[in-house]
């Protein structure tokens, strides 16, 4: 995401919300059986190539 450069304060907090607003959502999928481990990793897998990082495993 070469945008973070121009993304001010507010838009970067926002960003991070939101981020661990569906790490918490992937977490309870996970936990209630509705999303295997490897569905996480594929999850991931497919944000983590969309935005150039590098994906965390679950």
């Amino acid at each position: 995401m070469d945008e973070d450069q121009d993304l001010s304060a507010d838009q970067l907090t926002e960003l991070h919300f939101l981020a661990a607003l569906t790490d918490e959502l992937m977490r309870v999928l996970w936990q209630s059986g509705a999303l295997s481990r490897a569905q996480l990793n594929e999850i991931e897998e497919a944000a983590a190539k969309r935005v150039g990082s590098v994906p965390r495993p679950w």
